[in-house]
Parts: structure tokens; sequence; C-alpha cells
């Protein structure tokens, strides 16, 4: 077995989305032993959701259950049956952390609340990831991505101020909350090896979007001292930011333009009105630029674009250190000579998927991310874990003899 960074450390994963499977999963693909439990005869959620090959649903070929579920084990227990919850508990007291991502007292429900769990091992680390927290008077409320988004506070940023919210895109929400419930469970895996005693971490969701990476959190901050409450907009002028920004369609894609200050601009000026000194001294050193300027900068902007591929309008960008990026379609990526070059991706072995060919983590470090395995078909470890459960027991019993 490779030796990574996490290796030694065992987690239990009982969540069936996202958030959960995220966070358990950066465990996995840092070395420890991540054991996925799973309904039998249907399995964690994300196995149901697609995209799927040729669009046909199947449970064992889920691109989201593949990504979010490399370097796991899993094993299907009934958590109402008393056998099956024997051998939960029997590898609860082998674990360093368990994710849930339950509602709110299903764990109490099933008898296994965190003062069951920690009994049986107090530096167990019980991470609970729900929409809007343990406690509380939402604590009940059902909720989607969506809705997370909408109460946390991501769409108060997105969107032009006189348009309805717009809602970032894919999973973003999810992988936002998975990833910080990661930072908790491990901040909890540390205090548990310096004093010996395990954690129950509370994760919601709202909240998590709340102290967003994004503005919001700075956002409140001001608001709170100064009243002044962000609007939304692309380019707000409270930000005192970026002078320019916006995509632009080049003669084979788009290309997205972010100036964000005035050396940017001026170098900016400079590149798209090389053959035009009228124009690069109407608008060099210009802060901001409005009604015809405004038009008339646009108007030249995006024909300059138009009239070239979207790599060389970048190249000449970057050639004047200008931040401009070519919009990339997934098979330029996935064949992007940086990425290759880097090792950006791994290829794994699936016995139902086939070949895959995974986006690894996306810093280098020694003993770090490895793809050991790839994502399990239910209970494929079943009979494993139940076996070495065995053999833990029976040399317990015997050295207790």
């Amino acid at each position: 077995m490779t030796d990574q960074v996490l290796s030694g450390v065992r987690v239990l994963d009982l969540s069936r989305w996202v958030a959960g499977e995220y966070a358990a999963k950066l465990f996995g693909d840092f070395g420890a032993d991540v054991v996925k439990v799973e309904r039998p005869g249907e399995g964690s959620l994300t196995r149901a959701w697609g995209p799927f090959p040729d669009d046909v649903p199947d449970p064992e070929r889920s691109a989201l259950f593949l990504h979010l579920n490399t370097n796991k084990r899993s094993v299907a227990l009934d958590l109402r049956d008393d056998a099956d919850r024997e051998v939960l508990l029997d590898l609860v007291r082998s674990a360093h952390a368990v994710v849930e991502s339950f509602r709110p007292g299903h764990l109490e429900e099933l008898g296994l609340g965190p003062d069951v769990l920690r009994e049986l091992n107090p530096s167990l680390v019980l991470t609970r990831i729900s929409a809007f927290g343990q406690s509380g008077p939402y604590r009940d409320r059902e909720a989607t991505g969506l809705v997370l988004q909408g109460a946390g506070g991501p769409m108060h940023a997105t969107g032009q101020a006189d348009r309805a919210p717009l809602r970032k895109p894919g999973l973003l929400e999810h992988y936002t909350v998975g990833r910080t419930a990661a930072q908790a469970t491990m901040a909890g895996l540390l205090r548990a090896r310096r004093t010996g005693r395990g954690a129950t971490i509370d994760v919601s969701g709202q909240e998590v979007l709340l102290a967003g990476a994004d503005r919001r959190a700075s956002y409140l901050l001001s608001a709170s001292y100064s009243g002044i409450i962000a609007p939304r907009g692309a380019r707000s002028p409270h930000r005192h930011g970026a002078t320019f920004t916006g995509p632009f369609r080049a003669a084979d894609g788009f290309v997205m333009v972010y100036v964000t200050n005035q050396a940017f601009w001026n170098r900016f000026v400079h590149l798209i009105a090389a053959d035009d000194p009228a124009f690069r001294e109407r608008f060099l050193d210009r802060q901001t630029v409005v009604g015809e300027d405004r038009e008339d900068f646009m108007a030249h902007v995006t024909a300059w674009i138009a009239a070239r591929p979207k790599i060389e309008v970048m190249e000449a960008a970057e050639g004047a250190r200008i931040p401009v990026t070519a919009y990339l379609a997934v098979s330029e990526v996935m064949a992007h000579p940086h990425f290759r070059e880097r090792g950006a991706f791994e290829v794994g072995d699936h016995p139902a998927a086939g070949r895959l060919e995974y986006a690894g983590a996306p810093w280098r470090m020694e003993r770090g991310y490895a793809l050991r395995s790839t994502a399990p078909l239910l209970d494929q470890h079943g009979a494993d874990v139940r076996a070495e459960l065995s053999t833990a027991q029976h040399d317990t019993t015997e050295v207790t003899a």
C-alpha cells in the first residue's frame, strides 16, 4: 500500500450526498482508509445522479459517484438492522472520524447519536453536515443547493443589480460545504491527537456560504460598521478595483478580460491600440469610461478581439502581462500541455465504468495525493470489512484471555 500523509487514519463515511462524500474523499485521496457505509440495494444518492455514459442510468457508472468516492471501500449496512448496527459500532471503535449528513436528529433516532458513538470511542471526531445546523429555528427545514445559495448569501452577489439574482452553477455550494467539513474534521483530529478527546462538529451549510471565500464575509463586516450594503452587479463602484471586465467573442470562441488596476488598464490600452495612436491617447490613464466614451471603447475592444483566435488574444495579453484567458473547451483542458506536464490527471480502471481519467489534487507534496483505487462497487468490500472486524475481535479476545 502506498505510504501517504494520512495513512493510518480511518474515516467512516455515512453521508449520501455531495458535501459529505467530498469531505471524506479528501481524506481518502491522501491516504486515509475511508469506509463508505451505504444503504443495501440502493447505495448512495449520488449513484443515481448523472451524468451517465449514453445517458443510461447505472448506479455503478455515475460520473458524480465515481468522482466523489475514489480511494474508498464500500460496505452495505442497514442501520435499522441490529446485526448491521453492530457492524457499524465495531467500525466506530476503530475509526478516527465519522462524517454524516443525515437530517438533524436522524442519527439519534437510529440510536447512533454522538453520546453513543463517543462513549464507544472517546477520541472519535464526529462531523455532522446539515443545511442549517443541528440547532436553531431552521434546523428541520428542507433545503437544496439553490435554497442554500439564496439563504446563505451567494445569490446576493450574482447577476446585474436590475435583474433577478443568478445561481452559481453546478454543485459549487455542496463542494464548498464539503471542503469546510473536511477542514473542520482535520482540526478535530489534530485536537484528538493532542488531547485524546474527540469532538462533535456541527457544520451548517448556510453558515459555510455566509462566510464564503468570495466577498460576503467582508461585505457583512463592512455593513455592520458602515451601514453600506454592497450592491449586486459585475462592476459595483464601491469595490474600487476592476476597471474593465467581461467575456468577449473571439474568432473561434471566447476570451475573458479582467483588468483589475490602472497598470493593467494602461497595458490593455497599449495592446489594443498599437495601431491607433489617437485611440491610445484618448483612453490611456483613464480610471473610468462612461457614456459615449464607453460605447466607443467597447466597440473597439469587441472588434479587436473578434478579429483574432482566442489563443492568439490570450498569448498577446500574456506577452503584455495582462490577465486575459481563453475559455477552454473540455477537450482542450484534457489535452492542455501545462496540465499534462504537471501530471494533473490520474488514470484508473473501474470494473464497471472502464478506464477513467481523474483530475488529481491541485497541489503537489511528498506522500500526498494518490489514486489507489477508483470508486467502489456497492458493497464491494463488505465481506473484507466484516472479516477484518472478526479478526480484530478474535485477536482482542486472545489478548484478554
